[in-house]
């Protein structure tokens, strides 16, 4: 993703002022912790078009497809721009995990799943983190028969990282497969079927704090924001930033999204998109709380999304 230089620091605004704390749903953190381990340390870089991207699907698959989930692998083709590392077509793949409701309509949940491409860099936040929160995810909201109200799709996306040297632009060097994924269900109509998409980036760091992201719907942050002071979590939600991530095409397609990430990846964000993405500057109480805020989320994003 790329960012802007300078953060706007914000006030918390929470209209459940007052509220008390509420149960939190059911999530294993220490479970999608173990996946994380296995992506980091077993599978290693995942960077598009090579054989450990290859060995992330056939895992994630593994995990959930016994549980019920319908998968469908999106192929598209990133091509870098002239003067990157990285020459011609390179194959990416874009994975869906689809749970029908019985509603039409659906919300789609999603993360990217490829390592910035750096020879050596495993990504244990970014993006690790997020893929093995929504493999867990994926275990929570399983079932054989339809969800009652609306579908649930989980969506690992391909590509979102640039192309070494060369920097960020999101029509040509980054987002590869958002961006045809949203295309694709333009094309088709089926954009409309999306009520609402929340990604998940970079949600594993130990000094967890997330961002307003500031192009996200605002519907939507209100929706998290009260979930989080429910569940105990007041200053869960700090400064606002823009960020250009995955929710891009999506947002410009009409659809309503929000993105929940943490852009403070160390002093300085001095992890980012550096070796030192590893798996001790990680948590699994991080994954817990994030994983567990969008269970909380999800009722009301549902009812809201519907209502609109």
């Amino acid at each position: 993703m790329r960012v802007p230089p300078s953060p706007v620091p914000v006030l918390l605004l929470c209209a459940a002022c007052g509220q008390s704390t509420v149960a939190a749903p059911s999530f294993d953190g220490e479970r999608a912790f173990r996946d994380l381990e296995h992506l980091v340390s077993k599978v290693g870089p995942r960077r598009i078009g090579t054989p450990e991207s290859a060995a992330t699907r056939t895992y994630i698959r593994a995990q959930l497809e016994p549980l019920g989930w319908q998968f469908e692998e999106d192929a598209f083709v990133a091509t870098p721009p002239a003067g990157a590392s990285r020459s011609g077509d390179i194959p990416g793949v874009n994975l869906l995990a689809r749970r029908p409701g019985t509603e039409p309509g659906a919300i789609w949940i999603a993360s990217h799943y490829d390592t910035y491409d750096m020879p050596g860099f495993v990504g244990a936040n970014d993006a690790g983190s997020s893929t093995a929160l929504l493999i867990e995810l994926g275990r929570q909201l399983a079932g054989t028969e339809p969800r009652p109200g609306l579908g649930i799709t989980l969506v690992w996306l391909d590509g979102e990282e640039r192309f070494l040297p060369l920097p960020w632009d999101d029509k040509t060097n980054s987002t590869f497969g958002s961006r045809h994924l949203a295309e694709r269900l333009k094309a088709s109509g089926d954009i409309k079927q999306l009520e609402a998409f929340i990604l998940l980036d970079m949600v594993g760091d130990k000094d967890l704090n997330l961002l307003r992201e500031s192009q996200s719907s605002g519907w939507l942050k209100e929706v998290f924001e009260r979930a989080a002071y429910s569940l105990g979590h007041k200053q869960l939600f700090g400064n606002a930033m823009e960020i250009k991530d995955d929710h891009m095409p999506f947002l410009r397609a009409g659809v309503p999204c929000i993105d929940l990430i943490d852009f403070s990846y160390g002093p300085g964000n001095k992890y980012w998109h550096t070796k030192d993405d590893t798996l001790d500057k990680v948590s699994a109480g991080s994954l817990g709380i994030v994983g567990t805020l969008v269970l909380a989320a999800l009722p009301e994003v549902e009812r809201l999304a519907k209502a609109r």
